[in-house]
């Protein structure tokens, strides 16, 4: 579970991701120029960056750190196929 602040941030940022791809869907419809496309394709992979730094961030903090003081031996395959898929 994430805590309200976080997940309020998250959100938002998903957001503002959504409303740029919808832009950028209409921007391709018009026939707009490609580096323009591309500039906001550029920023809606960074804002969805954000939201999946916070997510690994809560993941951290919350889900590994009980897993480990719970001396679950797994968590750390489970980390390792989160880093090797997130990076």
């Amino acid at each position: 579970m994430m805590p309200a602040d976080k997940r309020d941030e998250a959100l938002k940022r998903l957001a503002r991701a959504s409303g740029q791809v919808a832009g950028i869907s209409r921007m391709v419809d018009e026939g707009r120029h490609c580096t323009e496309v591309l500039q906001q394709i550029a920023a809606v992979q960074k804002a969805l960056d954000g939201v999946g730094n916070i997510v690994l961030r809560n993941y951290l903090e919350r889900c590994v750190t009980t897993a480990i003081e719970g001396g679950d031996p797994l968590i750390y395959d489970e980390l390792m196929r989160v880093f090797a898929r997130y990076r």
